[in-house]
């Protein structure tokens, strides 16, 4: 029997390897995945991409949409997909947890966000902070600021801090050289966590494989998940990862993603 009855992972630069300039699914990873899904795991997605783009990305790197790989796709960070015959599916559980997930993310966007985003930007312009470009996204519920590197976006986060203090309905959040602002039950870990009530899942059969700071719930320990961290994840999302007893793949991206399937099925 495998040790975990759910390995849920990130899209972009886990399952997906930017190396080369574009996105790749390695054979390796390919092979791992379907191994485990003939074994009976549910393989979940968790990315802060829409369905779509998810569907596209596996179909065009010659996996086929839900035959067998993912059972689930959490999108946009926060809304529950179960796939049936390559077809993205809600019950009435499902389309619950995704009103509840779009009706908060509208009262960030509209409450909190377009109040505020106007003074906020002018704080990081004084401060030399102005990102190359900002994303309000109401159906995320997301104010995003896009940086040319990942150490701006990350001189950026005690400044997100300061503003989301009288806010406790948001956190921050940031992917690579993207950083915002986000509901706080709009994060990948709350999604996991439901979905593995729903599911009716341990969590501690529940491995989370991520590799930057949006991944960090899924990582940490907060739910119990077991954690792995891809090689080429941020430094604190490895010692995230390490402080959690978790797994540091010596891979990169799929490979990495490859390498920890494989531990888990050996580890049965």
């Amino acid at each position: 029997m495998p040790r975990f009855d759910l390995i849920a992972m990130d899209l972009d630069s886990t399952l997906l390897d930017w190396n080369g300039g574009r996105p790749t699914i390695s054979d390796s990873c390919k092979e791992a995945l379907l191994t485990a899904a003939r074994s009976g795991i549910q393989l979940v997605i968790a990315t802060g991409r829409i369905l779509r783009e998810v569907v596209l990305e596996l179909e065009t790197n010659g996996l086929p949409f839900g035959n067998p790989v993912p059972n689930f796709v959490i999108a946009l960070e926060k809304y529950c997909y179960r796939v049936v015959n390559g077809e993205p599916q809600e019950d009435e559980v499902l389309a619950s947890w995704n009103r509840e997930r779009w009706a908060e993310a509208r009262y960030v966007t509209e409450q909190i966000f377009l109040p505020n985003a106007a003074d906020w930007l002018r704080t990081l312009t004084e401060a030399g902070l102005s990102p190359l470009r900002w994303v309000l996204d109401t159906r995320a519920g997301w104010l995003s600021l896009v940086y040319g590197d990942v150490d701006h976006a990350r001189r950026v986060e005690p400044f997100l801090e300061r503003f989301a203090q009288p806010f406790p309905e948001v956190v921050l959040n940031r992917n690579a050289m993207f950083v915002g602002l986000v509901p706080r039950n709009g994060t990948k870990g709350k999604a996991l966590q439901f979905l593995t009530n729903y599911l009716g899942i341990p969590q501690d059969r529940v491995m989370a494989i991520g590799d930057s700071l949006n991944d960090l719930d899924m990582l940490n320990g907060e739910h119990g998940f077991f954690p792995v961290a891809v090689a080429n994840a941020e430094p604190t999302i490895k010692a995230v990862v390490e402080r959690a007893g978790g797994l540091l793949a010596t891979q990169p991206a799929s490979d990495g993603v490859a390498e920890a399937v494989w531990w888990a099925l050996n580890k049965g």
